[in-house]
């Protein structure tokens, strides 16, 4: 555990900055200089895995070759004795996440200078062949002279892996993924430009477009919810400003900014991209319309004379003409309108001939209700009189809509439920199994299986890994109880128990004590964790540093028979678990928020504001395959498969 005054390859560590889910920050100087730097450092759980570390250091060198005030500059990228760190430009300042907790909304001026300096950013690297992925407040830096820097370019393409679930860096990202980031299809600049739209949202109106109890439910708002117009939360921000934001956040990346450069322009008011539609589909019916009334206008001029020679006819002819044709219309006999609904076309169509009605197919689509050609509606109702020879208006069905199943082997349930949901498909059963290779919460099989096509709204059942049925139980003495506990729930443990002890010599916080022992063979299923952790000797009734989670597993009557489970799974009843939270210490009221997602869904079981060292005590009830998730200020802190 890194400390200050450690030294890292030529850096000398002077004091933490910030930790998030993917890495610890640090305020470092380099030695061969004095320079002062950022040293971000990878946390273990990514440092471990070769094939990230690959792409990390691989992205962070491409960065490195990029220069632009309006960047965070990244100096190099490297590792020592299993450490792996990038060392960029220290911004002295804040990030604008803070910067908007503390000013709420901001003057449409300060919003758009901020704005038009991201896009800056954003063009130059765009036009270098690099992605940000990852544009949301935290990542936008401000200086005390108003110079505004945009950080951590390249390093969300080497996320590109790991799941939006992945504890500690949900809520900071999921409320500005682009849907085609949601959808997970491949992303373009349009991705950005769409997150950017989200932060000048969020800068004007003080408030997000999109929320959700869970990563998931924000996400499947990003692929179909509309947003909530900004001037209707805050009518001061002008119209024209307005557009541009609703044309940034379009669903479809074609229909929002080709660049960040139109994008800046518009906010500057240079350019008015954000009312108009797409440059061909305007030409198109600019020059039609053009081409009639220019037609029009000839042919009454060429006319005039046959004109006026015909209104004087019509003028001695149209009382006696329009007297027959009404006289007519009455006369004709009334039919009484058969019931066309449910029935095949050509039987529809039979029904109406033989009432002396017409029928004509007014438009086709899919039902999950109808049959394939046969009638969904029709525009007169039964048994309504109209005249013989009307014709009545139909929609015929297409039939249940057909989907193709996606693959979703490999992924957390969550992921997966995203992406079947993002297909208009839903999960059935879950069921689960040990598995030697597959980590444990992710996806083995699925039924249907991948590229079966089926209706859509069908329910497909997943079958999920518990991991080994025995693992070996971790060394985790000498670590800090975040890495611990995150070690743990890679082997599907739980901790059930931190216990503390004062250590003069030891950070607060490390692990000096685990039960059960390094390298015994327990089952995930049944074992519960004891971990004891030190603390500074007198400060043993404080708030810990950070939040302290334990689970505690209740005994569930026994559960009613339920359907049969997918080969080599076994599904699970009711399942009540008691999660024990410590607020850790930092602000005086913070919002503890509990999420359960399981057979019913997902739904929060607890959210309220406590005070640091608070313990919260939450029974959850669920049924089936359980996930609970712990949040914290709005940071996931874990998630608990019980």
């Amino acid at each position: 555990m890194i400390q200050p005054g450690d030294r890292l390859n030529g850096y000398d560590i002077e004091a933490l900055i910030s930790q998030g889910g993917m890495a610890t920050v640090y305020r470092a100087r380099r030695a061969r200089d004095g320079q002062v730097v950022a040293l971000k450092v990878l946390r273990e759980q990514y440092a471990a895995d070769a094939e990230f570390v690959e792409r990390f250091q691989r992205e962070a060198r491409a960065v490195a070759s990029l220069t632009h005030p309006n960047m965070v500059q990244v100096y190099e990228s490297g590792q020592a004795g299993g450490v792996h760190f990038i060392a960029m430009e220290f911004v002295e300042g804040q990030d604008l996440k803070r910067y908007l907790r503390a000013h709420g909304p901001l003057p449409a001026a300060e919003a758009v200078r901020i704005a038009v300096a991201v896009c800056e950013a954003l063009e130059y690297a765009h036009r270098r062949g690099i992605i940000h992925r990852d544009i949301k407040p935290q990542n936008i830096l401000l200086r005390g002279d108003g110079t505004v820097k945009v950080t951590d370019f390249g390093i969300a393409r080497a996320l590109a892996a790991v799941t939006i679930t992945q504890t500690g860096t949900v809520l900071g990202s999921v409320q500005y993924l682009s849907p085609e980031q949601a959808r997970g299809q491949s992303v373009g600049r349009a991705a950005d430009l769409y997150a950017l739209a989200i932060v000048l949202y969020e800068m004007l109106t003080g408030t997000l477009p999109f929320d959700g109890d869970s990563p998931i439910a924000i996400a499947m708002a990003h692929i179909h919810d509309v947003p909530p117009p900004p001037r209707r939360i805050n009518p001061e921000i002008p119209p024209a400003l307005e557009g541009v934001i609703l044309r940034g956040m379009a669903k479809q990346p074609q229909r929002r900014y080709a660049s960040a450069a139109d994008l800046a322009s518009d906010l500057l008011g240079q350019t008015s991209f954000w009312s108009e539609r797409p440059a061909a589909e305007t030409t198109r019916v600019v020059r039609r319309g053009a081409l009639r009334r220019r037609t029009a206008r000839a042919m009454v001029r060429s006319l005039a004379p046959v004109l006026a020679v015909l209104a004087v006819a019509v003028l001695a002819g149209g009382v006696w003409g329009a007297w027959r044709s009404v006289t007519a219309y009455f006369n004709v006999a009334e039919v009484a309108v058969p019931r066309l609904v449910g029935l095949p076309l050509a039987e529809a169509q039979g029904a109406a001939q033989r009432a002396g009605l017409g029928l004509a197919v007014e438009a086709r689509t899919p039902s999950d209700a109808v049959p394939a050609e046969a009638v969904i509606s029709q525009d007169q109702p039964p048994g309504k009189r109209v005249k013989a020879g009307r014709v009545i208006r139909v929609v015929i069905s297409q039939g249940q809509e057909m989907v193709a199943l996606p693959d979703v082997a490999g992924q957390t349930l969550l992921s997966a439920r995203l992406v079947l949901e993002g297909a208009r498909l839903r999960v059935g059963r879950v069921d689960e199994r040990f598995d030697d290779t597959v980590k444990p919460g992710r996806v083995i099989g699925q039924d249907p299986p991948a590229g079966s096509r089926v209706p859509r709204g069908s329910a497909v059942t997943l079958l999920i890994s518990r991991g080994p049925e025995l693992v070996e139980m971790p060394l985790l003495v000498g670590r800090a109880l975040e890495e611990a506990r995150r070690r743990l729930e890679e082997l599907g443990l739980i901790v059930r128990q931190v216990r503390s002890a004062s250590s003069p010599d030891l950070p607060p916080g490390t692990v000096i004590d685990q039960s059960p022992d390094p390298g015994r063979k327990v089952r995930p299923a049944e074992t519960e964790v004891v971990l004891t952790v030190s603390v500074r000797p007198g400060t043993e009734g404080q708030p810990p540093e950070a939040p302290v989670v334990t689970v505690e597993r209740r005994p569930t009557p026994t559960p009613a028979p339920r359907a049969t489970p997918s080969p080599g799974g076994r599904a699970r009843g009711l399942v009540r678990t008691v999660v024990h939270v410590v607020v850790p210490e930092g602000e005086d009221a913070q919002r503890v928020r509990v999420v359960v997602i399981d057979e019913a869904g997902v739904r929060t079981v607890y959210e309220q504001d406590h005070r640091p060292g608070e313990q919260v005590d939450v029974v959850v009830q669920s049924r089936g395959y359980t996930i609970i998730q712990v949040y914290i200020n709005n940071n996931l802190v874990q998630e608990i498969r019980p």
